[in-house]
């Protein structure tokens, strides 16, 4: 799912040199690395007691949660601004921090910079410089309207125009800091507009993230490694910097400005359920470093919740085969991008065994497929033993990861039969209305037409040659996208939408373009967002402190 970084993914299985990619899947998350050994988020919090809420702060009085100074301080730091996370965006905040001159530290919870960054493959612009050598022509009013239609104009249009009418310009400025691009722009393999420009080798580890590290360090700039921001400091709503540990032990930076540059909360089951989906058995693909510090420290101050709001990379998976591993096995029929559990030939069910939506949805937005079944108590996959060789072919090796889960089993969640009703009895579904809803399938497949949803003809398959498979869905999550509510300036709004004085979001953490549904469509936005949000951030700050001098 292509696009950003802190925390991201791609969106497409192969890259222009040949080969799997990781399609930005990663590239919309932050500051952490897709895994902890790739280096991770900026801030870790502990889960904090207060929590936003839609309409207002969510604490009251002067004491705030998640503020309070550890028992004893080992270290103190004085800075203007404090920069919690070093993945795409806050490489970005942190470089345009300093070419405007500001006294800034970056903390970083891992051992490196770039997190899942690394593994972005490029950026989204319209009409850049590279576009027009090319020939590429686009109508930026196509870019906003695309997206506001995929959102149901939900979204404010003022955030995705700034992004587009900026991403320009960002190209050029991430070629002045030494960012290097191949020089190929195009539609990602099938995205709606050719605006996704790739990186040197394909790889932002390469043409990103080095060439930014490079660039702070000519610059002098201090990072502190391995440090865990806890919380903030305040005073009354004003934000005066952080508590944090590290390997001086517990550190107090005193600073007049905040940015959370901290990927999300796609690593924290906890915080995902608080986002309405069922955690039980669900695979974190993405980084466990993402896991809510920003939005934590954020609601502990009063932030305006947007979690209701927020999106995701997410795509069924079954639990008991193993979790998507992105890096090499995106494209496996059993648990990649587009395997058994993601739809096409298959029959989707929900707890009361009713078909809900047509099984195809990926092929209108990878992460679509679990939206309509959010609601539902559970969901299951149907399919039958022509259905399975279709989906594996001549895949020995997928066969056997998928016998052998079948095999073992410990979840629970997939089993075989000789018979419907035998496959009801295995999860305790009413055994007569899932065998009334296949057959009603099995009828529309006949007929060649889903009169019901509307599912093409040529992956209407019936099911019915034994032995039959069903399997109770569960989720690979990938990343988390918004959760903190800011304006353009990335400022974070309290429940009144009223700033809270020197705190600010970035990244995944305060990304508002999307609402609910991540619009992978547009290739290269999310990450495009990351140095546009970053950048943006940082400018933002050194207004707020001009004037605050």
């Amino acid at each position: 799912m292509a696009g950003e970084n802190n925390n991201q993914h791609n969106e497409t299985p192969m890259a222009p040199s040949g080969g799997v990619s990781r399609r930005t899947f990663l590239t919309g998350a932050c500051a952490t690395g897709a895994f902890a050994v790739m280096g991770g988020l900026a801030a870790c919090t502990p889960a904090p007691t207060g929590q936003g809420n839609e309409g207002g702060s969510g604490t009251s009085g002067d004491a705030k949660a998640g503020s309070a100074a550890p028992a004893a301080i080992d270290k103190t730091y004085d800075t203007d601004l404090l920069i919690v996370g070093a993945g795409g965006s806050g490489l970005a905040c942190a470089v345009q921090a300093a070419l405007n001159g500001m006294q800034f530290i970056v903390v970083e919870k891992g051992d490196q910079v770039g997190g899942n960054a690394s593994f972005v493959e490029g950026m989204f612009a319209v009409n850049s410089t590279f576009q027009q050598e090319l020939g590429i022509q686009i109508d930026p009013a196509k870019i906003v309207e695309a997206e506001l239609t995929r959102g149901q104009h939900r979204q404010n249009g003022a955030y995705w125009l700034d992004l587009v009418n900026k991403s320009a310009e960002n190209i050029l400025w991430c070629g002045e800091q030494g960012v290097q691009f191949s020089g190929v722009v195009d539609d990602y393999y099938g995205g709606l507009f050719p605006t996704f420009h790739w990186f040197k080798d394909n790889k932002a580890s390469v043409g990103y993230v080095a060439p930014m590290k490079a660039q702070l360090e000519t610059m002098n700039a201090q990072i502190h490694y391995k440090t865990t921001v806890m919380s903030l400091k305040m005073d009354g709503n004003m934000v005066t910097g952080a508590y944090a540990e590290g390997d001086d032990g517990n550190i107090q930076y005193n600073a007049r400005a905040v940015v959370f540059a901290t990927g999300g909360f796609g690593g924290s089951p906890d915080v995902i359920s608080e986002q309405g989906w069922d955690t039980n058995g669900i695979h974190i693909v993405g980084s466990p470093h993402a896991a809510g510090d920003g939005y934590r420290m954020a609601m502990d101050q009063g932030a305006k919740n947007f979690m209701s709001q927020s999106a995701q990379s997410i795509l069924y998976a079954i639990e008991a085969l193993p979790p998507i591993d992105f890096h090499d096995a995106a494209q496996n029929p059993i648990n990649g991008y587009f395997g058994i559990a993601a739809g096409g030939p298959v029959l989707w069910v929900n707890d009361a065994c009713e078909r809900y939506s047509r099984e195809n949805l990926t092929a209108d937005n990878l992460v679509l497929q679990c939206i309509p079944g959010k609601a539902n108590k559970e969901n299951y996959v149907m399919f039958d033993q022509a259905i399975f060789d279709r989906f594996f072919g001549t895949d020995d090796a997928a066969k056997k990861m998928y016998t052998d889960s079948l095999a073992f089993n410990n979840t629970n969640s997939l089993f075989q039969g000789n018979t419907i009703p035998e496959l009801a009895d295995q999860f305790g579904l009413d055994k007569d209305l899932l065998q009334k809803t296949v057959q009603h399938y099995n009828d529309l497949c006949t007929a060649g037409a889903d009169t019901d949803f509307g599912k093409p003809a040529d992956l209407m398959v019936p099911i019915q040659t034994a032995p039959f498979y069903l399997a109770k869905l569960t989720y690979s999550y990938f990343f988390s996208v918004g959760g903190i509510a800011t304006d353009k300036q990335r400022r974070v709004l309290d429940g009144k939408m009223e700033p809270i004085p020197g705190l600010y979001a970035i990244g995944n953490d305060g990304n508002m373009l999307y609402r609910n549904v991540y619009t992978i469509n547009m290739p290269g936005t999310a990450f495009g967002n990351q140095v546009n949000s970053g950048r943006e951030a940082a400018n933002a700050a050194e207004t707020y402190l001009n004037g605050a001098r």
